[in-house]
């Protein structure tokens, strides 16, 4: 079996585990639209915020290993 496959495979049980009691919350709402666009907004800034800290972490290493 392939490490790659193997990784993704264990990556997707986790984000199941994650997933389904959202999912879960998501349907049992009264508005379920409206709370499925709220978490999918809260992913969204969880998203741009960790690309945010890696393009500073980026530009510090380069900074710091500039010849």
């Amino acid at each position: 079996m392939n490490a790659n496959c193997a990784l993704r495979r264990g990556v997707g049980r986790e984000l199941e585990q994650v997933v389904e009691p959202l999912a879960n919350y998501i349907c049992a709402t009264e508005r379920p639209q409206t709370a499925l666009n709220s978490a999918l907004a809260v992913l969204f800034r969880e998203i741009a915020a960790t690309n945010q800290a890696a393009i500073a972490h980026f530009r510090t290493f380069l900074e710091n290993h500039r010849s």
